[in-house]
């Protein structure tokens, strides 16, 4: 702000309504960013005297007052309109207490001697938002102003929806869909991830999509197309064991079908058939199996006793011992695997021995 007075820049808060001049003393009121001088100072005299020598004569104030009172009496009516213009535009584009000569700025907008700069500054100022506000409607392109609204984005496409979006990226299957089987048409479909059964889509029949967990002595049999886990004091003695996944760390004397993996890692003796994608036995494992395996991958890590048919490799690691024949598109033993038996390496599909009789 300009102090009308004596025409010296000082900074103050963008909320003060009123203060003193730091240079001559006079109050100052601000209002709607027009700073007006009152006739009393610091000291509570006018102005005018104030700025005079106080140790001098009564007389003597009254030599500057012809130099001091057209200092007001020209800023008076076109300052105040041109000084808010000006300090607005400033506004706008810089931060008051960035700039470092913007006191000096405003200082020289106000001298005694250059009383037509400020009446200047106001004729040309309010001529370039007129022109940023018309000129959009004429049709040529400039940067929006303040004033102007902000564009509206263009609306998205109505068939381009954020499901359509995730079942092309494949992304909604496969977080929200799961795959099933149904066990008497064997038709494949999808249904919910969070489904706890359905029913099929060809046949209605109706599947089981729930986990089963068993820790204790079982005799039911297992049909799921969940998953299945077979805990260490489990023992499941049943007919059959249907389901998608198997973790048996336990007892199984079932014929079991797997529609994914079946993994083993418990010692004892296994009764019953088993079929599966991928057969796993973990190390640490000590099994026997009396009824052939059947699967489309196998991995072995332990000592096992049994025969083994695959459609696809066959792994035997470096802690993994194979006790029987093993008939596969491809045999891989590692150093320190053990394979006690005839190996068969087929290049279509082995024959299978017909099923044993129930």
């Amino acid at each position: 702000m300009v102090c009308p007075a004596c025409g010296a820049a000082q900074y103050e808060p963008r909320l003060v309504v009123s203060t003193f001049c730091k240079k001559c003393g006079a109050h100052l009121t601000i209002q709607k960013r027009r700073v007006t001088a009152s006739k009393v100072s610091r000291s509570g005299a006018g102005y005018e005297d104030w700025t005079g020598d106080k140790s001098a004569a009564p007389a003597q104030p009254a030599t500057p007052a012809p130099a001091v009172e057209p200092k007001p009496a020209a800023e008076a009516t076109p300052a105040p309109a041109a000084l808010p213009e000006a300090v607005s535009e400033e506004d706008r584009t810089a931060d008051l207490s960035a700039s470092d000569g913007f006191g000096a700025f405003l200082k020289a907008q106000v001298q005694p001697g250059v009383p037509d700069a400020p009446s200047s500054e106001p004729a040309a100022a309010p001529e370039e938002p007129a022109k940023a506000i018309d000129e959009p409607a004429t049709g040529s392109l400039r940067r929006p102003t303040s004033n102007s609204p902000a564009p509206t984005p263009a609306p998205a496409p109505m068939n381009a929806s954020s499901i359509q979006k995730m079942k092309d990226l494949g992304m909604y299957r496969n977080q929200y869909f799961k795959d099933a089987d149904c066990f008497d048409c064997g038709h494949k479909f999808k249904t919910s991830r969070s489904a706890r059964s359905a029913n099929c889509p060809a046949c209605g029949a109706y599947i089981s999509l729930e986990d089963v967990e068993i820790n204790m002595n079982a005799t039911q049999p297992v049909k799921t197309r969940g998953d299945v886990i077979i805990r260490k004091r489990g023992h499941l003695s049943a007919s059959s064991l249907q389901c998608r996944d198997l973790r048996c760390f336990g007892n199984l004397e079932a014929n079991v079908e797997c529609g994914g993996d079946a993994i083993f890692r418990a010692a004892g003796t296994i009764i019953g058939e088993i079929r599966c994608r991928r057969f796993i036995v973990e190390k640490g494992s000590d099994l026997a199996f009396k009824n052939p395996i059947r699967a489309e991958e196998v991995e072995i890590h332990a000592r096992i006793t049994g025969t083994i048919f695959s459609t696809g490799p066959v792994l035997i690691g470096t802690n993994g011992a194979v006790n029987g024949d093993v008939t596969a598109r491809s045999v891989s033993i590692e150093p320190g695997g053990e394979l006690n038996g005839a190996m068969n390496i087929v290049r279509a599909k082995p024959a299978t021995p017909p099923p044993a009789a129930s």
